[in-house]
């Protein structure tokens, strides 16, 4: 008798959630340096599970991406999951891939799809200040993520060409606090 194979991608998100906590320190080492693991079965995981789970989903480090620690690679990772289903997002770092505001609003919107239409939203600098204001506003309206990083702080940054990487961190990881548990 043969069980069904049950894909990342049709898991709900309660039971992705445990199999990335479960799987996220194996994940970030193995996605780091891959080892071989002959047996599926193993306790210690190997690519069958921890960097599976990376490449089911189509995570990867870019050859270019700068080492980070292992909270800000798993809050990375955490976001690519959670934003992977949306048009005009690739987040592969805390600078660049929130410059127009798209992951930012991707991010809120996977938890408050209520709350505005993200296909109507637009790409480009003249409306990126929009963007971060309709996220960092549903953000703190819908789940009480503090404002300190608000929409003339990134536009700012982003005009400066001086993303601090550590501000975007910060305000994901408030967003991974508030609303991990919804």
């Amino acid at each position: 008798e043969s069980r069904g194979v049950l894909k990342l991608k049709d898991m709900d998100e309660k039971n992705m959630h445990n199999l990335f906590l479960k799987n996220m320190a194996g994940l970030i080492e193995e996605t780091k340096n891959p080892s071989p693991c002959l047996n599926p079965n193993s306790k210690r995981g190997g690519m069958a599970t921890h960097a599976g789970v990376a490449l089911e989903l189509g995570i990867f480090r870019s050859s270019g991406t700068k080492m980070m620690s292992p909270q800000m690679e798993a809050i990375l990772i955490w976001c690519q999951c959670r934003t992977r289903e949306y048009d005009n997002v690739k987040i592969e770092n805390f600078t660049h891939s929130w410059a127009d505001g798209l992951a930012f609003c991707a991010l809120i919107h996977h938890f408050f799809p209520q709350a505005f239409d993200y296909d109507k939203l637009q790409t480009g600098p003249q409306h990126r200040k929009n963007n971060y204001h309709l996220a960092f506003q549903t953000g703190e309206r819908f789940a009480g993520i503090p404002d300190f990083l608000t929409a003339e702080d990134m536009e700012g940054m982003v005009a400066d060409q001086r993303i601090d990487p550590k501000m975007i961190f910060s305000y994901v990881q408030e967003v991974y606090r508030m609303c991990n548990e919804l």
